[in-house]
Order: C-alpha cells, then sequence, then structure tokens
C-alpha cells in the first residue's frame, strides 16, 4: 500500500494496493485502515520487534522460488525465460516502465515470465511465473512453501489472471500453485476471480471512506472487521484492555458481551451479569471467574513469584498417576521448515529429550537425528529404551505437556513403518500422560495462556536463559545446519548444545511441574 501523485484535476494522491494488501485487508480491515493512517501521519509506525522466524520462512521462500526457477530454465531453456528487474525506481514512470516491459514479454511469446511486474488501476504487484500454455494463452504460477492450497492463495492468482486480462492478454482457465511439498495444485479462476473482485472492492471502500475522514482509526469502530489475530490487533487489545484476553473468550461471547455494554476485561471481571441481561451458564461464570484472576480479583488458593492460582473443584490432579521410580519425563524438538535434500521432504524430530531418576538425581538422555534415517532410528531407540524401562518398572508413565509429543511419535510410526503397534500401546494404554489435561482440569492461573512457560515461576522461579522458546529452537537449528554446511563444526557443537539445554530445561520443567501438581490436593 503506497501513495503516487495523481494524475487527474483532483490533485489526491492515488491510493496504490498490492495483491498482498488485498488478502491481508480481506483478513483484516482494521490493520488495513492502520497502514493507511500511517501513510497519512494519523498514527506513528507500530514498533515491531525482529522476527527471526519470518526472517527464516521468507529465505526458504526465495530458496524454494529459485529452484523452481532453475527447473524451469532446465524445462524450456534460458533463452525462452524472461526474468523482469524490480522498478528502477518507485515512482509512476518506473512503474509503468516495467509493466510495460511485462506485457511487451507476454506479446513475444516467451515460455515463462518471471516476476511479471503489473502497474494499472490502482494495483500494483508481482507475479512469480507466467507460463504459456499450449492453447496459447498464460497460465499463473505461484510458489508457496506452504503443504496445501490457502484461500488466500487462490486470491492472489485471482489478483494476477485480472491484470492478464485486462492488458489483453488470453488467461488460462487454472491458476496454479507450486506448493513447498513440489506438489502443483491447479484451481479453476472463475471460482476465485469473483471472490477477488470482492475482497478488492470492499478493501478500496473502507479504505475511500476512511481516507476522507481526519481522525485516525479507533479499536472496536463497527466500520470495518477485525481479525483480533494480528500484530495491530494485538497490541489494540492490550491497550483497550479487550475482552479476548479472557482466557477461553471467543468472538461470539465477546460480542453478547459488547452488546451488553460490556467491552473491557476489568468491566467483565466487576459486572454482575444477570443484571445486563447475561444468563449465567457454566462456562460464563468461568469466563467470568478468570477475569476476576486475571484482574487481581476474587479468591485465590496462592501467589507464587507473582502468577496467583486457584485450585477447581474436583481438581483432575486427582486422577493423576502414582509417581514410580521409572517415570520419563519427555520433550521433543523438531523443526517442520526442514526438509530433506534427496527426497524433498518436510518436516524432522531431530531430538528426542527424556529426564529420567537417577541414584544422582536424574539422568538427561537424548536421542538425535540430522537427516530422515537418523530419524528412524532415533524412534527405534527410544522405543527400545522406553521397553526396557518398563521392564523394570512396569508402573512408570511418560510425562508430557499437550498433545505434540503423541502425534510427534504417531506420525514418525507412519512416516518410517516402524514401531506403530508400540507407539499406539503406549498412548492407548495411558502410558503417555499429558499434563496439559491435567492443568487445564485442576486450576485457573492470572495468565490467559496455559503454556508451560507461564506456568513455570509457581514451580521453577529461576527463569531460562539462551535459547528460550520452540520457534528460538528452530531458527537455532537453521543455524546450525548452515554452520555444518559451512564446515563451522565447533560452532555447530555450540548451537547444538545450546538446543540440547533448551530441551533439557524443558523435561526438567515437566517433571516439576507434575510435582507441583501433586502438592496442590495435599
Amino acid at each position: 500500500m503506497f501513495f503516487l501523485p495523481s494524475t487527474d484535476r483532483t490533485g489526491q494522491d492515488e491510493l496504490i494496493l498490492s495483491a498482498s494488501d488485498i488478502v491481508a485487508g480481506s483478513a483484516c480491515e482494521f490493520a488495513a485502515v492502520r497502514k493507511l493512517d500511517v501513510l497519512l501521519n494519523r498514527l506513528p509506525v507500530l514498533p515491531v520487534e525482529h522476527d527471526a522466524m519470518a526472517d527464516l520462512t521468507a529465505a526458504l521462500g526465495d530458496k524454494h522460488e529459485a529452484k523452481v526457477l532453475g527447473l524451469l530454465r532446465e524445462e524450456f531453456g534460458p533463452s525462452r525465460v524472461y526474468e523482469v528487474a524490480p522498478p528502477r525506481t518507485f515512482d509512476r514512470a518506473g512503474l509503468e516502465a516495467r509493466h510495460r516491459e511485462t506485457i511487451q514479454a507476454l506479446r513475444d511469446g516467451f515460455d515463462v515470465i518471471f516476476q511479471g511486474s503489473f502497474f494499472a488501476d490502482g494495483f500494483h504487484g508481482r507475479a512469480d511465473f507466467l507460463i504459456l500454455q499450449e492453447d496459447g494463452a498464460y497460465a499463473v504460477f505461484d510458489t508457496k512453501l506452504a503443504r496445501s492450497a490457502k484461500a488466500e492463495a487462490l486470491l492472489q492468482l485471482a489478483a494476477y489472471a485480472d491484470q492478464l486480462r485486462s492488458a489483453g492478454v488470453p488467461v488460462h482457465r487454472d491458476g496454479h500453485l507450486i506448493l513447498g511439498t513440489n506438489e502443483t495444485t491447479s484451481h479453476p479462476l472463475p471460482e476465485s476471480v469473483p471472490l477477488f473482485y470482492a475482497a478488492r472492492d470492499r478493501l478500496r471502500a473502507v479504505l475511500e471512506a476512511h481516507r476522507l475522514g481526519s481522525l485516525p482509526s479507533s479499536w472496536g469502530d463497527p466500520l470495518w472487521s477485525a481479525c483480533l489475530k494480528c500484530p495491530d490487533c494485538k497490541a489494540e487489545m492490550e491497550a483497550a484492555d479487550d475482552l479476548m484476553l479472557v482466557r477461553r473468550m471467543n468472538r461470539s461471547r465477546r460480542a453478547k458481551l459488547i452488546e451488553a455494554g460490556i467491552r473491557t476485561k476489568a468491566v467483565f471481571a466487576a459486572a454482575d451479569l444477570p443484571d445486563v441481561g447475561i444468563k449465567m451458564d457454566p462456562l460464563w461464570f468461568e469466563l467470568q471467574d478468570q477475569a476476576r484472576l486475571q484482574c487481581g480479583l476474587g479468591d485465590i488458593d496462592g501467589t507464587i513469584n507473582g502468577v496467583s492460582y486457584k485450585v477447581l473443584p474436583n481438581p483432575a490432579v486427582i486422577a493423576m498417576p502414582k509417581p514410580s521410580a521409572g517415570d520419563i519425563f519427555f520433550d521433543f524438538e523438531g523443526d517442520p521448515l526442514w526438509q530433506d535434500p534427496v527426497t524433498g521432504e518436510w518436516g524432522i524430530e531431530y531430538l528426542f529429550g527424556l529426564v529420567e531418576h537417577s541414584a544422582d538425581g536424574h539422568d538427561f538422555i537424548a536421542f538425535t537425528a540430522h537427516s530422515l534415517e537418523e530419524e528412524r532410528q532415533a524412534l527405534i531407540d527410544f522405543m527400545d529404551h522406553v521397553a526396557e524401562r518398563r521392564a523394570a518398572y512396569p508402573d512408570l508413565h511418560i510425562f508430557h505437556y499437550a498433545q505434540y509429543e503423541v502425534s510427534a511419535l504417531r506420525k514418525l510410526a507412519r512416516r518410517h513403518g516402524v514401531m506403530v503397534d508400540e507407539v499406539e500401546e503406549l498412548v492407548e494404554t495411558g502410558v503417555m500422560f499429558d499434563l496439559y489435561e491435567t492443568v487445564k482440569g485442576s486450576v485457573r492461573i492470572s495468565d490467559r495462556s496455559f503454556s508451560i512457560k507461564k506456568l513455570e515461576p509457581l514451580y521453577m522461579p529461576a527463569g531460562r536463559v539462551g535459547v528460550t522458546n520452540a520457534v528460538d529452537s528452530m531458527v537455532q537449528y537453521s543455524v546450525y545446519q548452515e554452520a555444518v554446511n559451512a564446515g563451522q563444526l565447533e560452532n555447530a557443537k555450540d548451537i547444538f548444545a545450546a538446543i540440547k539445554d533448551y530441551n533439557h530445561y524443558d523435561c526438567i520443567s515437566t517433571w516439576k511441574l507434575r510435582d507441583w501438581l501433586l502438592n496442590l490436593t495435599r
């Protein structure tokens, strides 16, 4: 989204939208309006924290696109692939020049146009690939790291198909997505183009109407929709003490409260709901109790390191298994963006970490994998270790937090065709025990999140250092791979050691959480 000086008599700058703007605006009109406010100098730019994961994803996306370009050059020959460079200047003259260059390349009949640039009717965008088909029409191809087609990607295909049509270039009926799995999916454009038109026209109408005013956007204005998920929404929700900050609040219940005149978490916590027409079913009671806890109101059972908690009636902790000397505390580290260099298959579980009781306190055991073959062996070794320990301690349980560990074990067993029955036996007999479910059924805390990091002040006050979350670990694993590929083996060793330390801490955290939960009812 940007402005260009007008060429008509109105003298009003022209608002230019991209395909990405239209897609983003269809998801969150509030964020689009706020972006316009920044362009109009009505609001400052929202501070954005550096997002290492976004950088990694972007780099992998560029790599995927470059790979596809290389394959097309091999297929058609370098002379049949035309690459349109970015505009020399990001003004009307520069954009129009690249648009004319793209249209000329299409008319010259190149087999592939890479990064075709379009600028017309208030739109600017660059299409990944335009490929000539046997019927003489051009098909739009877009590269996506995603494993499946998503609605927003189809809107982008439609945006470039519309530009081709407007320029008088024959457009193939189907648009195509070249996915991160190397699969190419086809999508009928007649189904997507009307949706694109609707999204484009709606967004432009919202933006132009807001532009006519003089005040910046305000949170909760019914003139536009808000996704309640993006950084712009999250920042405003925090500033406004929005109802969505209450744990387990959803859009429909938020709307009912707003209709009743209750707009903030604090007002909700203090409200007499029957007096404002809210029927108190059990979930309303739970939500309001949660809001009171988050606001520092109501009864609590304790506060530790700034986190308050309240034990629920008939807590789920009562059903927890009794501790065994053989208990295992388990946590995976995986990278869904890792790609096998031979098969192109995505995702690897590169570290199976577990902590066990020992005579010296505890042992940390790590099964590691940096290829699919090693991943298969790590699964076998892990399951063999569990079987051996169960033989010595038949009453043991494998404690983990949330469903990832179970889902990942099942996925690995299916992927490699080994240990399928053994994994299912661990799950079905309850040997795998999810502490997240116990936490949900046992306590409320003064935070809207039940991530294990938010619970840790209750039982691990020291805090984390180094690699501190799962996103950090994925980013650092990518850095580790780069170091290995560059032959920087000592550096790689240090990076992976830091990841192992993080995993070790997670396993200890799971153990300490189990013990803290057991003490709740004593």
